[in-house]
């Protein structure tokens, strides 16, 4: 087997397991299902990636490595943090819309993160050392910076979430703002509006929490 075939095999197994885990689940997919749709051998799985397991957290690989890859990188500490911001709030969309020439396949794995946040694998905590942890810590300094060092710890984690909360709900509610906004374009279509309205927003928000801003 030449190493083109190797990968192309190992593409397509990824790729079908995308679809049969955003159908069934991790539990209820199977092996021998991933590798009909993939054509590939029953074996093939074992062979690419030890188990169906590693095979599902490849699938978090692939996708978090093209984003990487794809997406605006974070600003220098020594940047103004509203200007860190900004940058952080267009990564953040870039990385959720990054595969969004594949419509299925976006789906898919927005199905898989929604399944992850249910019912938590192993996974899960692979996602979060791997990927997800630097990102949050990010998004943590750079509040810290526009509050001050003083800021209260509670404070600054609450700014952050409510901060990624914005930029998650859209693209988790989707399916829910289409039905209740028709007349609006879809989200992937004004991404720049809603980045600087989520970078607005949030300025404010951080804002009203430095300290001497209530009186």
């Amino acid at each position: 087997m030449g190493e083109q075939e190797v990968e192309n095999t190992r593409e397509r197994l990824l790729r079908a397991a995308t679809a049969v885990f955003a159908e069934c689940g991790f539990e209820a997919a199977t092996v021998r299902e991933i590798c009909s749709r993939a054509g590939a051998n029953i074996a093939a799985v074992n062979y690419h990636f030890g188990d169906k397991r590693n095979l599902y957290a490849s699938i978090f690989d692939r996708v978090f490595e093209a984003v990487r890859a794809y997406r605006t990188p974070f600003l220098p500490r020594s940047e103004p943090p509203e200007q860190r911001l900004a940058i952080y709030v267009r990564a953040f969309f870039e990385e959720l819309y990054y595969c969004e020439e594949d419509q299925r396949e976006a789906g898919d794995i927005a199905a898989i993160y929604l399944m992850e946040m249910a019912r938590p694998t192993e996974a899960l905590d692979h996602i979060v050392q791997a990927y997800i942890a630097a990102d949050a810590e990010e998004l943590q300094d750079i509040v810290t910076a526009m509050l001050g060092p003083d800021a209260e710890p509670e404070v600054v984690l609450n700014c952050a979430s409510s901060i990624a909360g914005q930029v998650l709900y859209y693209y988790h509610a989707q399916p829910l703002i289409a039905r209740l906004h028709p007349e609006v374009p879809a989200i992937r279509e004004r991404v720049d509006a809603l980045v600087d309205h989520v970078v607005r927003f949030s300025l404010a928000g951080v804002s009203s929490f430095k300290q001497g801003s209530n009186g």
